[in-house]
């Protein structure tokens, strides 16, 4: 159970008040979720959860001070204005087609631009998108929902483009877990993953690029888009049905894939604009109000902090024993004279290459259970339960706008089951100790405990289904694709509880937020100091 009191909360954009403590009890585990009745615990709902509650006021405040900085933006430099002007975007809920769910709906700051509701993290894993399916019948979700859960936005932008190294026979860059945002557009991996969930059904779910650009035009933050990217930005023409089609959730049909109909000068002004959208996302994702490199690590290495005999333990294990620096990147060389010197100054903990460590089918997954037409005659999983992920290698197969394309689709599978490893900074922050977080793709891992030990034991411990006595600590379902399966790097590390204990230690060191004393130039690492 978990039990918090809730002083607010936002119902279709509106504040309203609440009284007393609301205690949301936790459903056992079940395939698709289908003893959760997700609409009862949204905005609105009979059930309303107090952590959706919380996201939905907090998103709707933030948004409101916003614009009004909006109104001051004349008098900051260009990159704040960039940089406002991508936050702004990222809490407009009216960037959606029902006007019910931000970009900041699936990623929340206080939980390291993961998913907001402790709730849906420990049960359907994935987020509900802004879209009811109101003729649905259990098992099938009354929401629409994606296959996999929100990969953070922090730190992303630092992800390079996609490419192929051939001496390392691997992919690095992209954005998305299936690096599906390659960059090679608009030379920045973030902003292509910024076009993602504004077109993506089962997330926000417009039914064409230009509604985005038409609802900004609208906006309190229209005159930030001009003043930066240009009067050009909204000189369109659009149809008289505008509101009508962006206010029909996609997708679009395949005979009318635009269905937002626009001259060929608008629609090339359109696709601009949303791209200068986009870059602004970017923009702001890369600033220091989302990746600031400010946790209790980041000051360890300044020399502005102490780790416990747990945490620098952990730390050790981390860059040893245990293997995660092999893909976790810390930047650090470890029993060396330079063990405290980063390569990196801020190590972003993540090699943005492609891993399969092995995770089962999360079957709690609802779009397992999406293979019905919803009342738009969308099917979002036509194969059900028969699904598979692929992860990178369907990247792979179905890339259409790479120079080496014929090359790299002959790699696909060798890539399949494949997932972008993670930067593992922000992976315990939370807004309160029990808060549940979801872990890797699918959210099949619950805590930092539960992760160690997959990754210590996953291939050592019996098989098992999911569901059964002892899963998830004597043993563990078996891998979605087997066949590209990591077996050099984790799955029988050896290591004992204490020490998995002691690896959790030190991720928690890597939460952004850590206050340390004011700077000096004494506290400066040495080799930054003037000799």
């Amino acid at each position: 159970m978990v039990s918090m009191t809730c002083t607010t909360h936002s119902v279709h954009g509106q504040s309203k008040t609440r009284s007393a403590a609301t205690t949301t009890t936790i459903p056992p585990f079940a395939v698709c979720s289908s003893n959760v009745n997700v609409a009862s615990y949204l905005p609105g709902g009979a059930n309303e959860d107090p952590d959706v509650a919380i996201a939905g006021a907090f998103i709707t405040l933030t948004e409101d001070n916003l614009l009004q900085e909006v109104t001051q933006a004349s008098t900051l430099d260009l990159y704040h204005q960039v940089t406002l002007l991508g936050k702004t975007e990222i809490y407009d809920v009216n960037l959606s087609p029902h006007e019910d769910i931000a970009c900041a709906t699936c990623h929340a700051s206080y939980t390291g631009f993961r998913g907001a509701s402790s709730l849906f993290n420990a049960t359907t894993a994935s987020q509900p998108g802004g879209t009811a399916v109101t003729n649905a019948t259990p098992p099938q979700p009354n929401y629409l929902f994606s296959n996999r859960n929100p990969q953070t936005y922090a730190y992303a932008p630092f992800s390079g483009i996609l490419h192929y190294n051939a001496t390392q026979n691997s992919f690095y860059g992209g954005n998305f877990w299936d690096m599906r945002a390659t960059g090679v557009t608009l030379a920045n991996p973030a902003a292509e993953q910024a076009e993602g969930p504004p077109l993506n059904p089962v997330e926000m779910g417009n039914p064409d690029s230009a509604c985005w650009v038409w609802k900004a035009s609208k906006s309190g933050y229209a005159s930030l888009i001009v003043s930066i990217w240009g009067a050009q930005s909204f000189a369109i023409t659009w149809p008289s049905n505008v509101a009508t089609v962006c206010a029909h959730p996609g997708p679009a049909l395949a005979t009318d894939p635009y269905p937002v109909h626009l001259s060929a000068i608008d629609r090339g002004i359109s696709n601009s604009t949303f791209g200068h959208m986009v870059l602004s996302i970017a923009s702001y994702e890369a600033s220091a109000d989302v990746s600031p490199f400010s946790s209790k690590f980041d000051a360890y290495l300044a020399g502005n902090a102490t780790l416990s005999a747990s945490e620098l333990n952990g730390y050790t294990l981390f860059n040893g024993k245990a293997h995660c620096n092999q893909c976790h990147l810390s930047g650090t060389a470890v029993n060396t004279p330079n063990t405290l010197v980063a390569a990196d100054v801020a190590p972003l903990f993540s090699d943005f290459t492609p891993n399969n460590i092995g995770l089962p089918k999360n079957l709690a997954l609802p779009w397992y259970c999406e293979n019905k037409p919803d009342q738009y005659g969308y099917i979002a999983n036509p194969l059900g339960l028969n699904a598979v992920d692929y992860g990178f290698g369907g990247t792979l197969s179905s890339l259409t706008e790479d120079p080496n394309l014929l090359q790299w689709k002959q790699l696909a599978p060798f890539f399949n089951g494949m997932f972008q490893d993670p930067t593992v900074r922000n992976v315990d922050k939370r807004p309160y100790p029990t808060f549940i977080k979801e872990y890797d793709h699918n959210g099949y891992l619950k805590s930092l405990k539960e992760q160690v030990h997959f990754y210590n034991t996953s291939q050592a411990l019996p098989r098992c289904a999911q569901g059964s006595p002892g899963e998830k600590v004597t043993c563990w379902p078996a891998p979605e694709y087997p066949e590209t399966l990591n077996t050099t790097q984790l799955g029988n590390l050896g290591l004992t509880s204490e020490e998995e204990d002691d690896i959790v230690a030190f991720l928690q060191t890597l939460t952004d937020g850590y206050v340390t004393s004011p700077f000096s130039p004494d506290s400066r690492p040495s080799r930054l100091r003037q000799q």
